[in-house]
C-alpha cells in the first residue's frame, strides 16, 4: 500500500508511492526495509512481494479498507482489488476516458462498457476468450490470429482508430498495435508488464504530427477509488459472476497459475483460501 507521506502522495499519485516500489516491490520488504518474517526451522528471513497473496490474512492501512456489501459475492469480489482496479486506473485516470468514447482493448478485458464507451472493440487471438469479451460488453470482437487487428479496428471505426486503446499483455507486437490503432489525438495506455528488456517500437513522426499519446498505467489509487469501485459493482456496472471462469482450491493454485501461463483460462481464475 503507498505510505501516504512521499513525494507522490503530494502530487495526487500515490499509485507511484516512492517507499513502495523502493521497500515492497524491489525489496520484499516493510517501509522500513526490515521483513519480520522467518522460518521457524532456521530463522531465515522470509521477504514478500505486495501484501495478502494467497493467504488467509493479511495488514492493510484502515484507511486502504472499503466495506464489501452483502449484495456483492465474497469470492467473485476478490478482482475488485487487481483485475478491476488495474482497469479502473487505466480508463479513469490515464485515459481520462469519457462517456461515448471508443475503445479497444488488446488482450481482452472487462469494464470499459461500465464507463459509457459508445464501442469497445475486443482484440484476442482466441475465439472463446472473444465470445466471452461479447458477454462482458465488447460490441466488436477481432481474432488477431486470423485479421490485420489494426486494420480491423480502422475499419470499425470509420478510418479513424478508437479514442483510447488499451494494451493488456506487455508484448512489442501489441504494444505497436495499441499505439497505430488511435485516432489523431487518441491515448494508447500501457497496462501489461513484460519480460525484461521488452522495448516497444513507435513511429515517432506519426506520434508528434498526429499527436498521440502513450501512456503507462500500474493500477487505480487505493485510497481515492477502491470505494468508488466498490459502488460501481454494487449498482450492477459490471458482471462479477460472468467475469469468473474458474475457482480453485489453495492447492489447486500451481495449477491454475500454469494453465494461466499458457493461455487456457477464459475470463479470470480465483483461489478460495478459506471455506
Amino acid at each position: 500500500m503507498p505510505c501516504g507521506n512521499c513525494f507522490y502522495r503530494v502530487k495526487g499519485q500515490e499509485d507511484l508511492c516512492e517507499s513502495f516500489f523502493m521497500y515492497n516491490r524491489a525489496k520484499g520488504t516493510l517501509y522500513d526495509g526490515e521483513t519480520r518474517l522467518f522460518l521457524r526451522g532456521n530463522g531465515k528471513p522470509v521477504y514478500m512481494y505486495s501484501m495478502g497473496g494467497l493467504a488467509e490474512y493479511c495488514v492493510v492501512p484502515a484507511n486502504a479498507l472499503a466495506v464489501l456489501p452483502d449484495s456483492l459475492p465474497y469470492t467473485e469480489s476478490e478482482i475488485l482489488g487487481c483485475v478491476v482496479f488495474t482497469s479502473y486506473g487505466a480508463l479513469r485516470h490515464a485515459a481520462e476516458m469519457r462517456p461515448s468514447d471508443s475503445v479497444a482493448v488488446i488482450g481482452v478485458g472487462g469494464i470499459a462498457k461500465a464507463f459509457g464507451a459508445s464501442q469497445v472493440i475486443a482484440v484476442d487471438v482466441l475465439d472463446e476468450k472473444l465470445q466471452n469479451a461479447t458477454t462482458l460488453g465488447a460490441t466488436h470482437t477481432v481474432n488477431a490470429a486470423n485479421d490485420d487487428a489494426v486494420e480491423r479496428i480502422k475499419e470499425i471505426t470509420d478510418g479513424r482508430g478508437v479514442d483510447v486503446a488499451i494494451e493488456a499483455l506487455g508484448k512489442a507486437l501489441t504494444f505497436s498495435q495499441c499505439a497505430k490503432s488511435v485516432r489523431d489525438g487518441g491515448k494508447a495506455v500501457m497496462i501489461g508488464l513484460a519480460a525484461t528488456n521488452v522495448m516497444g517500437e513507435v513511429d515517432i513522426t506519426h506520434l508528434v504530427r498526429r499527436q498521440v499519446k502513450i501512456i503507462g498505467s500500474y493500477g487505480a489509487r487505493a485510497r481515492q477509488d477502491l470505494h468508488q469501485i466498490v459502488k460501481l459493482a454494487e449498482s450492477g456496472a459490471f458482471n462479477l459472476q460472468n467475469t469468473i471462469s474458474r475457482k480453485c482450491k489453495f492447492e489447486e493454485a500451481n495449477g491454475a497459475y500454469e494453465d494461466l501461463n499458457h493461455g487456457k483460462i477464459v475470463g479470470r481464475a480465483v483461489v478460495e483460501i478459506m471455506e
